[in-house]
Parts: structure tokens; C-alpha cells; sequence
């Protein structure tokens, strides 16, 4: 019992610095791929990537949604940074979900947010090196 509290302590510590400290937050002047995406809530996602040598160099979020939202955004940046494309496109909302444990619960929105936006600026990327 007490190896599952631990646990818990742990992710709960994880989201509360997500929450308060999100990283790779702003806006990149000149991205490889960017997307903007409104969830079913209401909340905007926007994500820029920058590609060097096939893999995800910089990676940065910007929201006008919920510290939850924020939160997510900012895992799932933190999955992508460093992965080639094959390997970020393959990061499900699960992924993100299961970095916060049950800890999501009726926000598990946000993280399909944040994931599906993160596709759509991986797959502007590779839209724009086709033309």
C-alpha cells in the first residue's frame, strides 16, 4: 500500500509542476510546422515545432485554456522533444493520461487537445517539405 501512495504522491508532484511551471510555453517566429486547434471546451492549443536532422530540435505550446490544458501541453512536448516524426506522431493521448496517473479525471479533453495539435503541426511540417 504504501509503494501505491508513493506513486500517487509522484504523479500528483509531476502535475503540480506542470501546472505551475509549464515548459516549452510561446510562440516560435519561424517553426517548421505549426498548428492551431479549439477543443470541444472551448480551449485554443497552438504548437510549433522546429525539425534538425529528422527529430524534433524545439517544440513550444501557447493556450488560452485551463492550467490542465497547460499542464498537458506541456508533457507533451516534453514526449516529443528529441523524437524523430515517426516516433512523435506515434504519442497518443494516452501517453499523456498516463503521465498524470488518474490525476486527469474529467479533463481527459485536454490531453487529446494537446496531441491532436501536436499531429496537425508534425503533419504541417511535412505538407510544407512536399511542396
Amino acid at each position: 500500500m504504501a509503494g501505491k501512495f508513493k506513486e500517487k504522491k509522484d504523479y500528483l508532484k509531476q502535475l503540480l509542476e506542470h501546472l505551475t511551471k509549464p515548459r516549452n510555453v510561446g510562440r516560435m517566429t519561424d517553426p517548421d510546422g505549426a498548428a492551431i486547434v479549439k477543443g470541444q471546451c472551448g480551449d485554443t492549443m497552438e504548437m510549433y515545432v522546429a525539425i534538425k536532422d529528422g527529430k524534433i530540435s524545439e517544440i513550444l505550446f501557447y493556450t488560452d485554456g485551463c492550467g490542465v490544458t497547460a499542464a498537458c501541453g506541456s508533457i507533451t512536448t516534453e514526449l516529443a522533444k528529441g523524437r524523430n516524426i515517426k516516433d512523435a506522431l506515434r504519442i497518443s493521448p494516452a501517453d499523456v493520461i498516463d503521465e498524470l496517473h488518474d490525476f486527469l479525471g474529467a479533463n481527459v479533453h485536454c490531453a487529446i487537445l494537446t496531441v491532436i495539435t501536436l499531429h496537425k503541426a508534425l503533419a504541417d511540417y511535412l505538407l510544407k517539405r512536399e511542396l
